[in-house]
């Protein structure tokens, strides 16, 4: 790409200031900049093919010049498989919002959306495709697969990216990895079913393919499909593993889930979807088994144990949420491990864990991160998210500063020598069971 573009790397540890401006969440996050403005962020696939493919896209006009009505029906014609949009004469805010976002729509959907603008309303009003809209100045036209649904949009620019997201979205198409971004920022759930890419069920898609058409969702929900293998993980996390056919509603904002039970027919489907519409379905929690009791300090919450563990209001409790596969946490879990032994003959404080990847927290307290630690003070008051550090110290002086019930914190050498007994006599029952 040289003499093209200017690739260049940013450490983000470094430079915590430009890394804050720009809303850098995770690593590696990669952004798109022309003329000095942030443009789109790439979140496509990370290896040189991918980069290049999204470098020579970005070098072309994202929005492409219509100079006559001729030109307008040649331009929707040419992308008919696709959906188009066209701005008619665009004012300085909406000209803006709609440049920007035909560069990360481009990147999210190459070959699926196309951008196009008119210098005025005449000119649109003169192509045979958008005369029966009559679209006036400053407004978007969208034309849809097949080019015969056509809708006007004259809203606010803050409101120009739902829209164009929303209408980019096929009635019934493929979730993926690589254009999972639509449906995650559209702002609505999904009825989702996992097939087999290479041999879909035709009757499973038939079924979904007449539910999106016939609207059953009043615009509330969208349809989709994903591959049962390329995305088994995302089954997995829906609580769909080994269900075939497997179909879930899914809110990506809320990370709630509605997995469906009832029979596979078209009829029993509209109506459990017309249910989740009017409000009238559950989430379905994930949840293990709940363990037996024991006398081990720190306890074990699994999702059906959460009420009665952790919201118990007669004891303060600190709970981390973790994912077995995550670095932060497998640092924290000893501390929080000390915690608790440290903690063992205070009553009441109850020290917690839960692996979050097989259990679901109740909404308010979702995870939206690993490790997530809560503090839920006695009494029922308001839990307190903790953010500060992880050594078994400061867990401590967390839970006295916020405990509803106060204590004196027991001696931490008596605690660690009764820790150390506990250990022995584990290892030593560990040897008699191998025996």
């Amino acid at each position: 790409m040289k003499g093209k573009a200017v690739l260049a790397d940013v450490d983000a540890t470094v430079e915590k200031d430009l890394a804050s401006k720009y809303d850098v969440k995770g690593y590696p996050t990669i952004k798109l900049f022309s003329n000095g403005e942030f443009l789109t962020e790439y979140s496509g696939a990370r290896d040189k093919d991918g980069f290049i493919k999204f470098i020579e896209r970005s070098l072309l006009p994202s929005v492409v010049e219509l100079e006559s009505a001729e030109k307008v029906d040649e331009f929707l014609e040419q992308h008919k498989d696709a959906t188009s949009y066209v701005g008619v004469k665009l004012g300085d805010d909406l000209g803006a919002a709609f440049k920007k976002l035909s560069f990360s729509l481009r990147d999210v959907m190459p070959d699926k959306v196309f951008f196009g603008s008119v210098a005025d309303a005449a000119t649109a009003a003169g192509a045979k495709a958008l005369s029966a809209a009559k679209p006036a100045d400053n407004v978007v036209a969208v034309v849809k697969t097949g080019g015969e649904d056509v809708e006007i949009y004259d809203g606010k620019k803050e409101e120009l990216e739902k829209w164009v997201r929303f209408n980019a979205i096929a009635a019934f198409g493929e979730i993926s990895r690589d254009n999972s971004q639509l449906y995650t920022t559209a702002g609505l759930p999904v009825v989702l079913t996992f097939l087999d890419s290479k041999n879909p069920d035709a009757k499973v898609k038939d079924m979904f393919t007449k539910l999106a058409a016939d609207k059953v969702s009043e615009g509330k929900a969208l349809f989709a499909w994903a591959d049962k293998e390329a995305l088994k993980s995302f089954q997995d996390y829906l609580g769909l593993t080994g269900k075939d056919p497997a179909v879930a509603i899914y809110s990506f904002q809320k990370d709630t889930k509605f997995v469906y039970d009832g029979d596979f027919t078209e009829d029993a489907l509209s109506k459990w979807i017309k249910s989740f519409v009017v409000g009238d379905l559950k989430p379905t929690m994930k949840s293990e088994p709940v363990p037996e009791a024991t006398d081990d300090p720190m306890k074990v919450v699994v999702g059906d144990s959460w009420k009665d563990v952790v919201q118990d209001a007669s004891k303060d409790v600190l709970i981390m949420q973790y994912a077995p596969w995550c670095g932060h946490c497998k640092k924290a879990e000893p501390e929080l491990e000390k915690t608790a032994a440290r903690l063992a003959s205070v009553g009441s404080v109850v020290v917690a864990k839960m692996d979050a990847t097989l259990n679901d927290a109740p909404e308010a307290y979702k995870a939206k991160g690993f490790p997530t630690i809560h503090f839920f003070p006695s009494g029922g008051k308001d839990s307190i998210e903790h953010s500060g550090g992880r050594s078994a110290d400061d867990f401590v002086e967390f839970i006295k500063e916020h405990a509803t019930t106060k204590f004196e914190v027991p001696d931490a050498d008596a605690a660690d020598d009764k820790e150390d007994v506990e250990e022995e006599k584990k290892d030593e029952q560990e040897k008699k069971d191998e025996l």
